[in-house]
């Protein structure tokens, strides 16, 4: 009895194992090649992604070149604009006393007059105490613009923010923005715009006046988030392609 079921046992066992062996070796069999496939994809795709990064940073790096060795800001800005903007830009130009809108294609959209800084000059402005100003002069620089809304009354239902300057601690900066007129000051700076006479528009404190209806005109193009480029004036400035605090390229004045 013993016997019989010992072979009933082998004859029961037997099937499975052989499965089992057979079934692990098709695995072997097939599963091996499979591997070595996808490494090889892997690999292939690392080294093609490699190659595209390098040559993105190639291209990058002629890009920056070929536009800091341009000796006009103006036209470093638009090159520059049409490599990196995908949306609306306005250019600040403090010798002319413009602000000019334009698309990501380089196109002029729109061009308003602006009241500037009552002094020559391409710093911050920055702070002297809580209400101090050391400077009255507009920065230069490229500035990613911030929707502010502050003393509604007097300032309308926006200002456009120029932010902070690179590389330079928060502590360190006062608020320089686009506006129209304030109110408390239009009386003596309404009348400066389109007189002809461009030594009028140097009214503010550094901010970048509007007229009320340019201002609304130019907020139908321009809003937070998109970029203002201001010009630097000062003869020996000028906006150069440098690398900021987040390690990507933006144009800095040289001077400050």
């Amino acid at each position: 009895m013993k016997n019989l079921i010992l072979i009933l046992l082998v004859l029961i066992t037997t099937p499975i194992f052989g499965f089992a062996e057979d079934f692990s070796n098709d695995v072997d069999e097939y599963t091996l090649p499979e591997e070595n496939v996808i490494e090889d994809i892997l690999s292939k795709n690392i080294k093609e992604s490699t190659l595209l990064d390098n040559a993105k940073e190639n291209d990058l790096s002629k890009v920056v070149s070929r536009i800091n060795s341009m000796q006009d800001d103006e036209q470093k800005v638009k090159e520059w604009a049409k490599f990196k903007a995908e949306k609306n830009y306005v250019i600040i130009n403090k010798k002319d006393c413009s602000a000019t809108v334009y698309d990501n294609e380089g196109e002029e959209i729109n061009r308003f007059e602006i009241g500037i800084g009552r002094e020559i000059g391409d710093d911050f402005n920055d702070t002297s105490g809580l209400l101090g100003k050391s400077k009255n002069t507009t920065p230069a620089g490229e500035f990613t613009l911030i929707t502010n809304i502050f003393n509604k009354s007097a300032y309308g239902d926006v200002t456009l923010s120029l932010g902070e300057k690179a590389n330079k601690p928060k502590s360190d900066k006062k608020v320089v923005a686009l506006h129209k007129v304030p109110k408390f000051r239009q009386k003596d700076r309404l009348n400066k715009f389109y007189d002809g006479n461009l030594s009028n528009n140097r009214m503010s404190h550094g901010c970048i006046n509007f007229i009320e209806k340019d201002f609304k005109e130019l907020t139908k193009y321009i809003h937070g988030g998109l970029k203002a480029y201001v010009l630097p004036e000062e003869e020996d400035n000028q906006l150069m392609l440098t690398k900021n605090d987040k390690n990507e390229f933006e144009l800095i004045q040289t001077k400050y």
